[in-house]
């Protein structure tokens, strides 16, 4: 099975640029009309504007905290490849994970970040015993993305995840 979702960059950066663009439009009109002031609370035109400000800013924080990432998996050689980077970074750093069918272990997925992030875990057999592969932000996969990833994999390891 091959898996890719480069597809999803254009909705993720999407998402963040009308965001962004929404925000930009809410404090201008805040800071030059009083339309808010008029039609809402009356308060200042800067505190509307922090407000708006505001929210953007608990929005850019939210967005990188679920760690969205670009994930290649490709099963269909002679062994499991893995590789993934985050959308967000400017100087792109990838991960590559190489697994020999027979050496993969287990596989968990744990929640992070207030339980908006899934992460994936791979236990890999080694000659000291079982190593353990940094978690891997699922986040910009679809739900089906994830649950065939997930179920291919559990296909290979020797552990199967419940």
């Amino acid at each position: 099975m091959k898996l890719d979702n480069k597809d999803s960059y254009d909705r993720i950066r999407g998402q963040f640029v009308i965001a962004i663009f929404i925000a930009a439009t809410l404090i201008s009109i805040s800071m030059f009309y009083d339309f808010f002031t008029n039609y809402f609370i009356p308060i200042s035109r800067g505190a509307y504007a922090g407000i708006f400000s505001g929210i953007l800013l608990l929005y850019i924080v939210y967005r990188f905290g679920l760690k969205y990432h670009f994930i290649i998996y490709d099963d269909e050689s002679d062994k499991i490849l893995l590789r993934y980077y985050p959308v967000s970074s400017f100087m792109t750093k990838y991960t590559s994970i190489e697994i020999p069918f027979n050496a993969l272990y287990q596989i968990e997925i744990q929640k992070a970040f207030f339980n908006q992030r899934e992460e994936l875990i791979i236990h890999q057999v080694v000659k000291k015993g079982i190593a353990k592969y940094k978690p891997i932000p699922l986040s910009a996969l679809s739900n089906k993305q994830k649950k065939d990833l997930i179920n291919a994999l559990n296909s290979f390891a020797k552990v199967k995840m419940q």
